[in-house]
């Protein structure tokens, strides 16, 4: 019976307060939310999985996500860092139709600012087409990549495929080796 007591009176003494969240500085650090606990370092390295409508307020980003890391806590506020992009499973099979090509590609890179990130595009053709032509037009993908990836920063990168800057480029550079119909990025984050 004292053990009971003695539980329900240490769960009394325990106050837990709102700590807002704050998107990181790619979204202008506005706020994104709320999280209810004890003490706000326990919020520490939580992972933020929100969809990319909500942060831009552009309706056409709907089928992405962003993943937001809670990386400090000043003033009792959780600031974040962008840590990863993507699309959801669901628009990945609208845009995969019959009688075209699919194109993927997962590689590892390394940034202007040493942070390892994979990029995983995905280049869609307007009609069937051999496999030599699939596997240049995805070496062509990769080569240019290197070399983008090489002399921007993470921060920057992720803007660029937030934006669609990033998979127009794509596009014009891989037209060069075989017509292309999209680009898209599935996936980029970092590697932890």
């Amino acid at each position: 019976m004292i053990e009971k007591t003695q539980t329900v009176q240490e769960l009394k003494k325990k106050k837990k307060k709102w700590i807002p969240i704050f998107a990181s500085k790619e979204f202008h650090n506005e706020q994104i939310g709320e999280t209810y606990l004890e003490e706000s370092e326990q919020c520490m390295n939580r992972v933020i999985d929100i969809n990319l409508m909500m942060l831009t307020r552009d309706p056409k980003k709907q089928n992405f996500n962003d993943k937001l890391k809670i990386n400090e806590v000043v003033n009792n506020q959780a600031n974040t860092e962008l840590v990863g992009y993507s699309m959801q499973v669901a628009q990945l099979k609208r845009i995969t139709k019959k009688g075209r090509n699919k194109v993927d590609d997962s590689f590892k890179y390394k940034t202007s600012d040493n942070i390892e990130m994979w990029i995983k595009p995905i280049l869609l053709t307007p009609a069937l087409t051999y496999k030599t032509s699939l596997k240049e037009l995805r070496m062509v993908t990769r080569a240019f990549l290197i070399k983008y990836v090489i002399k921007n920063t993470f921060s920057d990168i992720m803007r660029d495929i937030i934006s669609g800057n990033l998979q127009r480029e794509i596009k014009g550079n891989s037209k060069k080796s075989h017509p292309i119909v999209s680009c898209i990025i599935k996936d980029a984050y970092r590697v932890q």
